[in-house]
């Protein structure tokens, strides 16, 4: 009985590919590694999806901030005729150092303002006040809220519509600014 060896070496091209995409995985890792665990840059904000469905003007928004942290933040109008706005923001999973909010017009380029919020202790940061735009022409807002902390700047952004409860816009029936 004759046995047949036969060679069956992988063509060079497939090799090739095999290598191109060990050293694609490899990259692809990398990134993620610094994405997540090693960037601590204090210059540019990493940013972060919010949460899906969340309304913030009924309750709050949450966002994670990587694999070991989020935010939760939540904007209340007062019940008075004062228009004064409290933002509240709790970090959870970092010892954050601080937390800005900035607001911005989504349908227009209208001035922003930067607010940075008070630390209550144990991520809870809150701040009250009037923002300085009025709001009579600008009804979509997006919050953009920053927390700095021992792994650098990240973030997350709340679109909401001003809207009072009664469903008037703010704004467009009196002088308040949000």
């Amino acid at each position: 009985m004759a046995a047949y060896e036969e060679e069956t070496a992988r063509p060079r091209m497939l090799n090739l590919l095999i290598g191109v995409t060990l050293m694609t995985i490899v990259i692809a890792l990398w990134y993620l590694l610094d994405y997540y665990y090693l960037r601590e840059s204090t210059r540019d904000v990493t940013w972060y999806p919010p949460a899906q469905g969340c309304v913030l003007l009924k309750g709050g928004c949450h966002a994670s901030l990587g694999v070991d942290s989020s935010v939760a933040f939540a904007l209340q109008e007062a019940h008075d005729d004062s228009g004064t706005l409290t933002f509240e923001a709790r970090v959870q999973g970092r010892s954050p150092q601080s937390v800005t909010v900035q607001f911005i017009g989504r349908d227009m380029n209208v001035q922003s303002r930067r607010l940075t919020l008070q630390s209550k202790g144990d991520g809870l940061f809150v701040g009250e006040g009037n923002l300085g735009l009025c709001s009579a022409h600008v009804d979509a807002w997006r919050a953009q809220v920053v927390v700095l902390s021992d792994h650098g700047l990240k973030g997350s952004w709340f679109d909401f519509d001003s809207q009072q409860p009664g469903g008037g816009t703010m704004g467009r029936e009196d002088q308040r600014c949000l």
